[in-house]
């Protein structure tokens, strides 16, 4: 995520330009080694071992790496060896943008100061950035006041778009809010313990965005079969959440529901968090304690 967030500061500051920065992510591509790939080639793992993990994550909301090792495949150490070979984010995207030429290590590294400077975030914030994490990413761009089991719901909403959406999505800062209109919307609600409720609006066609990967689907517009599949998404997060929480708070699942037309999204407390998926911007809106109405 650090090569989108810094990356649209570069931009928004005139250093590079929104082509190059396009660029410099798909060069940085041709360098980001799967896990399981890089195990197969160091003879840790077998192509049949890696195939089995990587069919784990696609349901359970963990990395290649704690899979292979709860498998029994990897050990810790083997597993931070491996980290090592595949390369941190940040140093991959600093050698893309400046092998193409677009800036200076010496500039590159002066923005990236100036980037710390305007958030007004920590060295020890700026090293969570630059590991590209979104768990320890997401607590920095969270308003005040949020519940740590609302982060970590959040943290699991942007982990699951990453895996299963757009590997080059990225967040915006979150603020509170009540009361908020769209285009479109989709939201589940969990009871339990505690009430919680997780939802995506957009507006124009911006849902499309998490629609078309997520259902495999061309749709032509945010219909109710594209809101359809952007609820079972929803599903999709709610389980992995309801399920990595449980030791904590116990939670079932209520039915998705959504709707098309001028939506308004509503909760006691919401979090809402805007979250960029190939090129468009969604609503990630998460309340914990109540839930939401649309």
């Amino acid at each position: 995520m650090v090569n989108q967030l810094f990356g649209n500061y570069l931009v928004r500051k005139g250093l590079i330009s929104g082509e190059q920065l396009g660029q410099a992510i798909e060069s940085q591509k041709k360098v980001r080694v799967k896990l399981g790939l890089i195990a197969v080639s160091e003879k840790l793992m077998t192509v049949e071992e890696a195939a089995e993990v990587n069919k784990l994550q696609a349901v359970m909301d963990k990395r290649f790496g704690d899979i292979a090792v709860e498998k029994g495949y990897l050990t810790d150490d083997q597993v931070g060896r491996l980290l090592g070979l595949q390369g941190n984010q940040y140093l991959t995207f600093a050698q893309a943008i400046t092998d193409n030429g677009f800036l200076t290590l010496e500039a590159f590294e002066k923005a990236f100061l100036d980037y710390q400077k305007e958030l007004g975030f920590t060295a020890t914030d700026m090293e969570s950035i630059k590991s590209g994490d979104a768990d320890r990413i997401v607590p920095l761009f969270v308003p005040e006041g949020t519940d740590p089991i609302q982060i970590e719901y959040i943290s699991v909403a942007v982990r699951t778009i990453i895996r299963l959406i757009d590997s080059d999505a990225y967040i915006g800062s979150a603020s509170w809010g009540r009361n908020e209109s769209f285009d479109g919307a989709a939201v589940q609600n969990l009871r339990g313990d505690r009430a919680a409720g997780l939802s995506f609006g957009g507006n124009g066609k911006s849902l499309l965005s998490i629609a078309v990967p997520f259902g495999k689907e061309e749709f032509p517009e945010v219909d109710l079969d594209a809101l359809d599949s952007v609820a079972e998404f929803i599903n999709c997060i709610n389980g992995l959440f309801a399920t990595g929480i449980a030791s904590k708070v116990k939670l079932d699942m209520l039915p998705p529901s959504y709707r098309n037309g001028l939506v308004k999204v509503s909760a006691d407390r919401l979090v809402k968090m805007p979250v960029y998926i190939s090129g468009q911007e969604v609503v990630l809106m998460c309340a914990f304690g109540s839930t939401i109405s649309i």
